[in-house]
């Protein structure tokens, strides 16, 4: 896997053989004799085959440098639910699935920690932001009864129950 300097030398290398072409073109379309515009034009087709080379060079090394394809999950990780709760659907360590519930305050408590964390990461000032937050309260204990919430829809009509693994 290249460096990120030889990946950005690679992408400058087939952005100046590309400009050669195009002014080595553009050239020949004002040559003055043929013999002129055909050399011109030789020119420009050398360009674009080193062009066509390194492009080929410069895919590869992206493609080395980047991991596999994002998977499109098969259950909604965060589902709003019409009491007002939230459940947040996780996996443990041991990729055992789990049901987190959280009440509306709590789901807000959490997205602020996250949003906050995730924009100090992207700053990459590498300071945490955490103690300046919020802190996310306990909730009251739901009741378990063997009911399942119902889901929260756009139209404000409950949805099929929720399941919970």
């Amino acid at each position: 896997m290249p460096t990120d300097s030889a990946l950005i030398a690679l992408v400058n290398d087939v952005c100046g053989q590309f400009a050669r072409a195009e002014v080595a073109r553009a050239l020949a379309g004002h040559a003055t004799s043929h013999a002129e515009h055909a050399t011109l034009t030789e020119r420009a087709a050398r360009f674009d085959a080193l062009v066509d080379e390194r492009w080929r060079e410069l895919v590869k090394a992206i493609r080395a440098g980047l991991p596999g394809a994002a998977q499109v999950e098969r259950f909604l990780p965060v589902r709003p639910l019409t009491n007002g709760h939230v459940e947040l659907h996780v996996h443990d360590t041991q990729a055992r699935r789990l049901v987190v519930l959280l009440t509306g305050a709590q789901a807000l408590a959490v997205g602020a920690h996250l949003t906050a964390n995730g924009a100090v990461s992207l700053d990459r000032i590498g300071r945490k932001l955490d103690s300046g937050l919020p802190h996310v309260k306990a909730a009251p204990p739901f009741s378990t009864n063997g009911t399942a919430g119902q889901l929260a829809t756009p139209d404000g009509a409950a949805g099929p129950p929720a399941a919970h693994p």
